[in-house]
This record gives C-alpha cells, sequence and structure tokens, in this order.
C-alpha cells in the first residue's frame, strides 16, 4: 500500500513538471518543447485517470503543476504588494486551487463521457468542457492551453483557424482520444488516430493560412523603449529621461526618414503622476516637432490610459478595459467592490470602454495606419482583442506592459507566451513594449522576437512591413460555432448510447 502511494505520488510530481515545461521556456529546443509538452500532458493526465487510476491524484497532478507554475506570486506579492510572505503564499495557493478544480471538472467530464460513448465521446466532451471553461470561466490570471503551440510558427498558424482556445480543445481532445481508446482496450493503431488527426491539421492549417485573403502591404520604422523603472513609482522627469533615450535612439537609426513614418511606442507606466486625460498641446507638439507618431502608456484619475499623438490628428486616448481581479480591481458588481474596497483599503482601478474609436489612427503616405493598443494583461484575451480589432478597423496592436512587478521571475516570459498566439489569430502583428524586459515582436506568420532580458534597460528599432491576413478567427462566431459543434456531437453520441442500453 505505502509503495503504491509512493508511486502515485512520484508519477504526480513528474507528470506536474511536464505541464510546467509546457509553459515554461518559450523557444526552447527550437520551439518543439512547448507544443510536445502540451499535446503529451492531457493524454497522460487523462490515461491514468480513464485505467482507474483516483480523481484524487489527476486533481493534485494539476495542482502540483500551477503552483509550480506560480512560484514567483507569493514573492511578487510580498515585495510589491506589501503582504506578509505567508499570506502571499496562501494568495498563490487559492490561486492555484481555483485553476486546477477548473482543469479537474474538465478531465472527470471527459471520463464520466468516455464510460459512456467511448473514445469520440471523451474527446469531444474534453474539447467541449476545455473551451467552456477557457472562454467563459473566471480567472485571475487569463490564460489558455494552447498558447504553447506559439513556440512554433507552423503550429502558430493554426490559431488563425481555431483560435488558441480552439488549440486547446483540440490537444485535450486529441488525449482524451488516446487515453479512452487504450482504457477501452482498442489498439495501438487506433489510439494514434486522435494524435494524427491533431498534427494532420497543423499541416493542413499551415498550408492553408497562405491562401486566406490579405489586405494591401503597410510599413512603419518603429522605436521602443524600454527604461527599468522601478513599477509603479512616480517621479519627476520620467517624460524628460524618456524623451532623451528615444531621441538617442531615433539619431542613431537616423530617423524620421523621408516618406517613411515613424511610431514611438513607451510602455504601460512610461509616465506617471499626473491626469493625462485632459487637453495639453505640448504633447501633440513633442510629437510634430520630431515628426513621428507617439504612443505610450500613461493615467489619469482612477484609469490606467496609454495615449497617442501625431502630427495634425487630435489626441487618442483609451483606458484599460479589463482590469485584472484583485491586482487593479476587486472583481464582481460595483456594489460589492466598492464594499469590498472598503474591507480591504483598496481603490479599484476604473475599466474604459471598448468604441469605434479605439485605434490610433497614424499617417502613413497616402494611407494611414490603424493600431489598437492593449493594456498589459488584456492581450492575454483573446476575445477581448478581437473585439478591439474589430472596433477600431485596426490592422496592427501594440501591448503596453509594465512587468516590474514580476522581478526576475519566469512571469515576463510566461507573459509573452501567453499573448504571442494574438497575432496569428488575428493575421496582423503585435508590438509587445515592456517597462523593463523582454520588449519584442510577434508577427502575424506565427514567428516572434524577444528582445533583453528581465529588469533591464533597452532601445529597440524595427522596420515593419506586413500585409493583414483576414483569418476565420477574426470572426465573432468562431467559439459559438465550436461549441455548437461539440455540443451536438455530444448530444448525438449520449442519445445513440441510450439507445443501445436494454
Amino acid at each position: 500500500m505505502t509503495s503504491g502511494w509512493l508511486l502515485h505520488l512520484l508519477s504526480t510530481l513528474i507528470l506536474s513538471l511536464f505541464f510546467l515545461l509546457a509553459f515554461r521556456f518559450p523557444g526552447a529546443l527550437g520551439g518543439w518543447l512547448e507544443p510536445a509538452m502540451a499535446l503529451l500532458f492531457p493524454l497522460l493526465l487523462l490515461d491514468g485517470l480513464f485505467k482507474g487510476r483516483h480523481p484524487f491524484w489527476a486533481w493534485a497532478t494539476l495542482l502540483a503543476g500551477l503552483i509550480l507554475l506560480y512560484l514567483w506570486v507569493p514573492q511578487t506579492l510580498a515585495s510589491k504588494g506589501g503582504l506578509p510572505f505567508g499570506l502571499a503564499a496562501l494568495g498563490m495557493l487559492l490561486l492555484s486551487l481555483w485553476e486546477a478544480t477548473g482543469l479537474w471538472l474538465v478531465a472527470m467530464g471527459a471520463r464520466w463521457m468516455a464510460r459512456r460513448t467511448g473514445a469520440l465521446g471523451a474527446a469531444l466532451a474534453a474539447a467541449l468542457l476545455l473551451l467552456a471553461w477557457e472562454s467563459w470561466g473566471f480567472h485571475v490570471y487569463p490564460w489558455t492551453w494552447g498558447a504553447a503551440f506559439g513556440a512554433l510558427p507552423w503550429t502558430a498558424r493554426g490559431a488563425a483557424f481555431l483560435g488558441a482556445s480552439g488549440l486547446s480543445a483540440l490537444a485535450w481532445g486529441g488525449g482524451a482520444w488516446v487515453a479512452a481508446t487504450l482504457a477501452g482496450g482498442g489498439s495501438a493503431r487506433r489510439a494514434l488516430a486522435g494524435p494524427g488527426l491533431v498534427i494532420g491539421f497543423f499541416l493542413l492549417a499551415g498550408v492553408a493560412w497562405y491562401l486566406l485573403p490579405r489586405d494591401a502591404a503597410r510599413s512603419l520604422d518603429v522605436a521602443m523603449i524600454q527604461p527599468n523603472f522601478p513599477a509603479g513609482q512616480r517621479w519627476v522627469g520620467m517624460e524628460s529621461e524618456m524623451w532623451r533615450r528615444s531621441d538617442a535612439l531615433l539619431r542613431a537609426q537616423g530617423w524620421p526618414r523621408p516618406g517613411q513614418t515613424t511610431l514611438l511606442l513607451w510602455p504601460e507606466s512610461s509616465v506617471l503622476g499626473r491626469d493625462d486625460r485632459q487637453a495639453d498641446p505640448r504633447l501633440g507638439a513633442e510629437a510634430t516637432r520630431r515628426n513621428l507618431a507617439w504612443l505610450f502608456g500613461t493615467e489619469g484619475g482612477p484609469y490606467n490610459l496609454v495615449r497617442g499623438e501625431a502630427a495634425g490628428r487630435p489626441a487618442f486616448l483609451f483606458a484599460k478595459t479589463e482590469p485584472m481581479p484583485f491586482g487593479e480591481r476587486m472583481p464582481g458588481p460595483a456594489s460589492l467592490r466598492n464594499w469590498l474596497d472598503q474591507q480591504l483599503g483598496f481603490l479599484s482601478q476604473e475599466a474604459g470602454e471598448l468604441r469605434s474609436d479605439c485605434a490610433f489612427v497614424v499617417p502613413n503616405g497616402a494611407t494611414e495606419v490603424r493600431i489598437h493598443p492593449l493594456i498589459c494583461s488584456e492581450a492575454l484575451m483573446p476575445e477581448r482583442t478581437r473585439r478591439g480589432l474589430a472596433l477600431g478597423r485596426a490592422d496592427l496592436l501594440s501591448n503596453h506592459t509594465n512587468d516590474g512587478w514580476f522581478d526576475r521571475s519566469i512571469a515576463t516570459d510566461l507573459h509573452g507566451a501567453q499573448i504571442r498566439l494574438r497575432a496569428a489569430e488575428l493575421g496582423v502583428p503585435l508590438l509587445r513594449a515592456t517597462l523593463t524586459g523582454k520588449s519584442g515582436l510577434f508577427r502575424e506568420d506565427g514567428r516572434f522576437e524577444l528582445w533583453g532580458e528581465p529588469l533591464s534597460e533597452g532601445a529597440y528599432a524595427v522596420t515593419l512591413t506586413w500585409r493583414p491576413v483576414h483569418t476565420p478567427a477574426r470572426s465573432a462566431l468562431l467559439i459559438p460555432f465550436l461549441v455548437t459543434a461539440l455540443l451536438t456531437g455530444s448530444l448525438l453520441l449520449g442519445w445513440k448510447a441510450t439507445l443501445r442500453k436494454p
């Protein structure tokens, strides 16, 4: 009995490392590690569960994997949030418990379906439940399992057709097929049909991506400043210091060039301590004098803002529409949020609105480039990003991030890994400007570059040329269609299984 318990514990710890490796090392082993682990983990987890392993061990595996992934949280909450370390560790444990229980319910639903309808039913149930959990479940830190497929360009392009959550469903559905087939005594050949279908999808999508309709080519010279300012600190001279670094980079590049627009990006919280909701002709003059378009992260009263300035254009203002639960805003309706604020001495950030003017319009010769900004954690949310791109009729995304809260932890890489599929999903590049590293560029074809290291200064320049791709994942109907198809298939299989019973 003791040896059996130890064996279960050992396998739980090993499998939790597989969970971690699906998200821990962006680009490791040439990009192959993350997709491989994203396919292997659900297969192994469900295989044990379907073959009679106690459900507790599946739950413990998920919990252990999430704890390993969130080990950076206690130190961040303690050093940046002022919480005692023990209380911060409790917060990390509660976060992991919440997320682990959601995934465990997905696994249990797949097992229930496998026992009644076999491998196909298990695959449909796993895909359906995971898709619903990612799309509509409450997440303190939003994430998608499918983000792991952003590590390789040819797998990332699959997100153009299914979206990140669709890829999550594909991975768990494939794993459930294998596990249910083997648990039911099926052949290895039949079991391999699931992974074969998954890999076949990625190969087919990688080719079909080149056939999608495209707009005319756009081109911008993009300059980014990564200042390594202390997170959350307000001090006089932040803007002037950012201009000093920006001007040095522009001089070194010889920008702006004749006939070519230059876009200057500053990260979230690059200018603090003033209300930038107000009219200020000086800001427009700074951009006009340098003959560039300037988009920067700032604040205005209870709002987290980005502001854009370009010659001959009115100032662009956009507030974060999805403040992070607990970190920036208490969850729940206004009455509950206000009560929690009073009890805890917290000041919830106000949410902005997504409207038709949510794109920063940059003159670009005879045409224009429309840029939709995503403030920090907003880029983690596929549906939020899709709506913003559509409302703003944008052809470029920018992400302004204050990752100084993360110190030197893996959270900076985790954030980058989780947002990279937004570019492939929507067919436009995503420019990532961070306060302390790693800034970078995610391209619409799935390629990406990250520059610098955590807690480092940097000044980066790239000439960006692209053609916006009209992907199926741009459609608001994609997730409802996938859910409807999976639900219909599950119900039909369940009905058929019921008819077979004596």
